[in-house]
Order: structure tokens, then C-alpha cells, then sequence
């Protein structure tokens, strides 16, 4: 099927996709959930939905779906993770008192959910429900911040697999409380490894630090995040063994053995010369894929990292690396 501006396209060889902007040749420019423009090859473009601008001016306003892809399983089963979200705007970098919300679904089961309004009177009133694939999120809604004024969720989750056998997970009931006010305060939307813009993650499915925390008072959490901060290694990526894919890790400890004594300014120099030296070492391997894994973190080195593409090497494509294998803490370059 010939991919055309305004079809909704799953990428074929990566996790993602989005609408299509436009095409230029055997390049499709293809806006993402977040509101970026992704380039990609128009073969590796498989289309969804194809574009539908037959919508009356009447039409009531949807909530952007999510385009899933089936990926194999990540990690273990131990420890599965579920959280509501919360991001500014009606879409990424358009400030508004609207709040986008959805699920996040970190975990190798298929999740059922239901959420429901919880009344004074203890009745339920059902807001959402559904199935969330694998390793998946999905836009719930979109809601002003003063309707989610003293509100709370009663959220119910059963986790199974199709197809295999699979460990039992207990089915997850629990109560989050959200309040208008606390998405009007300074700071309280942080980076994270789910988007590219900020949020606020409520977790449904608790890990152990999370139970911990909740016995805790308010001086004790600020010791125990401290302590978490201090003795948690930062994420190891397994390295692939492919002919043509090729991992870099930019990591400032995994370049250089101290920075003792070094600027921040001088730090990211050494990073963006490393990356200077794998795209020169690889300019001759076309087709070659290099996935530079540069973190979250505040964002920086990755938007060097996007500039110096932008501007010196051109004729490369790039594009976010999988989501399922570094969240959105890697780009990967194609030669």
C-alpha cells in the first residue's frame, strides 16, 4: 500500500510510528505521539489507517490513540510496573489547563483494567476500561486539571498472557487520590523515562521501594530517596551481537575512568567527540545501524547529539532507538 501524508503508519523494523507529514522521495516524515518528526524509509512503513480528512468542523475531539507493536518479552516477570500519567497540554509543547492522561503498561502481560470514580457513598462510577498489550502505553483521555479536583481512581488490574504459560500474578487493587492543586505547582512534572516531555507517573502496581515509602514519614522518605539515589547503579544495557547494528554508549563512565576536577562544559565535549569518531569510523558502512545511548537525564547531550545530525550529517537518518530496550534513552543513526 502506497504510504501517503496523513496515514496513520506502525514502523516495520523499530518500535513506533504516527501520522505521516509528508514524504520526500523514499524518505516518510512521520509525527510521533510526542510531537516530533520522525524520518524513516517508506518501506519500513507499514499503514494502519489510512487518512480519513472527511471530519466535519462538528465532530467531537478524540483522544490521540496509541499505535501499538507485539515486541518479544523484556527482562523478567518478577517485578511488572503500571502507572497512570499526566502531561501538560493537548499536545507536547502547547501549554493549556488541559492534561493528557494515560496508562503505562511496563510489563510482559497483558494488563485488563478497569478505572472508576470513587463516590463519597462508596459506589463506583466506571471512567475507562479495556486491555493494554505489552510494554505498551495508551492515551485515556484528555481532561481539564480543575476536573481532577479531590478525585479519586479505583483502579483494578488482572495481568495473563496469551498463547504460553506464565507465572500468576495477583490481580491489583488500589486507590490513587488526585488533587488540582498538585499539578499547579513548580516542578512537579519531572523527566522520566516513558516520554520525551515531562510528567507526573502515579505508580498502580507498587515495587518495594514504593510499599517502603508509604510507611514512611516525609523525613524518612527524603533519607531513603537519598540512599536510593546513591547506591542504584545506573541501567546496563545488553550489548547485541548484529553484523549491522552497532552500540555505543556515550556515559561519561564509560568513556573516561574520572571527571574529578572536569566543567559540565568539558564533559559533554569528550561525549560529542566520541560520537564524532564512531560516525567518522562508520561513514563507509552504509546501512550500518548505530544506536548511541546517551540517558534522559536533563536532556542535553541528547539534543547535541540531534543538532550535530541535523547539521553535520545530513545525509544520515535517524530516529528514537527502541523504546521497549532504552526507554527513550538512545537514538539510533543509520549510515
Amino acid at each position: 500500500m502506497k504510504v501517503k501524508a496523513g496515514d496513520n503508519v506502525r514502523f516495520l523494523n523499530s518500535s513506533g510510528g504516527g501520522t505521516v507529514v509528508r514524504v520526500d522521495g523514499k524518505l516518510a516524515y512521520v509525527e510521533d505521539e510526542d510531537g516530533f518528526e520522525v524520518p524513516i524509509m517508506v518501506h519500513e512503513c507499514v499503514v494502519i489507517r489510512e487518512d480519513s480528512s472527511k471530519e466535519t468542523d462538528e465532530a467531537a475531539p478524540e483522544v490521540e490513540e496509541e499505535n501499538y507493536e507485539f515486541t518479544e518479552e523484556l527482562g523478567d516477570d518478577s517485578n511488572p510496573q503500571f502507572y497512570i500519567s499526566f502531561l501538560q497540554g493537548d499536545k507536547p509543547g502547547q501549554a493549556s489547563g488541559d492534561l493528557r492522561v494515560q496508562a503505562i503498561n511496563d510489563s510482559n502481560y497483558f494488563v485488563f483494567y478497569t478505572i472508576s470514580n470513587l463516590r463519597k457513598d462508596g459506589d463506583l462510577d466506571l471512567c475507562y476500561h479495556g486491555t493494554i498489550e505489552p510494554n505498551t502505553k495508551l492515551a485515556l483521555d484528555k481532561l481539564a486539571v480543575m476536573q481532577l479536583d479531590d478525585r479519586q481512581w479505583q483502579i483494578n488490574l488482572t495481568l495473563y498472557k496469551q498463547g504460553k504459560t506464565y507465572k500468576n500474578i495477583q490481580p491489583v487493587s488500589e486507590v490513587i487520590k488526585i488533587k488540582a492543586s498538585r499539578f499547579l505547582k513548580e516542578n512537579v512534572f519531572a523527566d522520566n523515562d516513558y516520554y520525551h516531555e515531562k510528567a507526573v507517573l502515579l505508580p498502580v502496581i507498587k515495587g518495594e521501594f514504593e510499599r517502603k515509602l508509604d510507611a514512611l514519614t516525609d523525613n524518612e522518605i527524603k533519607k531513603v530517596i537519598k540512599e536510593k539515589e546513591a547506591k542504584t547503579p545506573r541501567k546496563k544495557y545488553a550489548r547485541r551481537d548484529e553484523p549491522t547494528l552497532l552500540e555505543v554508549d556515550l556515559h561519561i563512565d564509560e568513556l573516561i575512568d574520572t571527571t574529578a576536577g572536569m566543567s559540565k562544559g568539558e564533559i559533554i565535549t569528550i561525549q560529542l567527540d566520541k560520537f564524532k569518531q564512531v560516525m567518522a569510523d562508520n561513514a563507509n558502512n552504509k546501512g550500518r545501524k548505530i544506536v548511541f545511548i546517551h540517558g534522559v537525564g536533563n536532556g542535553k547531550l541528547k539534543t547535541e547529539v540531534r543538532k550535530l545530525l541535523d547539521r553535520q550529517y545530513k545525509k544520515h537518518q535517524y530516529q528514537d532507538a527502541s523504546f521497549q530496550e532504552y526507554g527513550y534513552g538512545a537514538t539510533m543513526v543509520i549510515i
